[in-house]
C-alpha cells in the first residue's frame, strides 16, 4: 500500500505553558525541562490518519490540556478546531496515547499547557503492507485472510517522527483471536529495531478489531509481518 509521505508538526516552540498563577515556562527551569519531556511525548505518537491522508486533507488543530501532579491528563479541550473532523479526532486520540505525561515538576500540583498541532502532506511516498498468512486450505479462510489485509489497510498508520528520520523497518506481531474476531493479547515476536514503530505495531493492535473466526474454530493465534518504507527520502 503507497500514500502519500505525511508531516505532522508541533508549530515552531510549540509548547505554551501557563500555569495557574501565571508564571510562564521561560521563569522556570524545571518546567522548561518538563516542557521539552512533553514536547517529545507527544512528537513520538503522532501519526497521519489514514482517511485524512486519502482525502488530502491538511489543518491545524489547537489544544489546551491540563496535568496533575503525576502528570494524569484530567482536563483537553479544542482551542481551535481543523475545520476537519478526522484531524481533531486523531488529536484527541494523541491525547489518550501520550497519558500520562511525565510527572510535573516539585512544587506544582496541576498545570495548563497548549499546543497547535499541524498536519500537512508532502509529495515524497510511505509505504505499509501487512502479510496474513493462515495454514489452512479453506477458502473460508483465505476470504478470512483478505478481509484482515483489508482491516490492516485501513488502520496502519506511520508515526510522523520516523518519516522525518527516516526511519524504516519490519515489526512481526503475535496475536492471538477470539471467535468474534476480538485480538485479545498481542506481543511483539519479532522487532522491528526502533521502540517506536514497534509501539505503533502494538497500538494498531489494540485499536482494531478482525472479521469473526470461520467454520466455528474458538480462537487462532498468528503472527503478522508489518512492513514500513519510505520511498524518495532524504539521504
Amino acid at each position: 500500500m503507497i500514500l502519500h509521505r505525511t508531516k505532522a508538526f508541533l508549530l515552531g516552540a510549540a509548547i505554551s505553558l501557563v500555569g495557574f498563577s501565571g508564571q510562564s515556562l521561560a521563569d522556570d527551569d524545571g518546567l522548561r525541562i518538563w516542557g521539552a519531556k512533553v514536547y517529545d511525548a507527544f512528537a513520538s505518537k503522532q501519526r497521519y490518519p489514514r482517511r485524512a491522508v486519502d482525502d488530502k486533507l491538511e489543518g491545524t488543530v489547537k489544544i489546551q490540556v491540563t496535568v496533575a501532579k503525576t502528570g494524569a491528563i484530567i482536563g483537553f479541550g479544542i482551542n481551535r478546531s481543523s475545520g476537519h473532523e478526522v484531524l481533531d479526532a486523531e488529536v484527541l486520540d494523541l491525547l489518550g496515547r501520550v497519558n500520562p505525561l511525565p510527572p510535573l515538576p516539585e512544587g506544582k500540583e496541576s498545570y495548563v499547557f497548549k499546543i497547535p498541532l499541524r498536519f500537512q502532506m508532502d509529495e515524497t511516498q510511505t509505504r505499509m503492507d501487512a502479510s496474513v498468512t493462515v495454514d489452512a486450505a479453506s477458502s473460508n479462510w483465505k476470504d478470512w485472510q483478505r478481509a484482515v489485509q483489508r482491516t490492516l489497510a485501513r488502520n496502519q498508520g506511520y508515526p510522523t517522527q520516523l518519516i522525518e528520520e527516516g526511519i524504516e523497518g519490519q515489526v512481526k506481531v503475535q496475536v492471538n483471536v477470539a471467535a468474534d474476531g476480538t485480538i485479545t493479547a498481542q506481543s511483539i515476536a519479532q522487532s522491528s529495531g526502533s521502540d517506536i514503530l514497534d509501539d505503533e505495531a502494538l497500538d494498531l493492535m489494540r485499536r482494531i478489531s478482525f472479521p469473526a473466526l470461520p467454520e466455528a474454530q474458538q480462537s487462532i493465534a498468528i503472527t503478522i509481518p508489518l512492513n514500513y518504507r519510505l520511498d524518495g527520502r532524504r539521504g
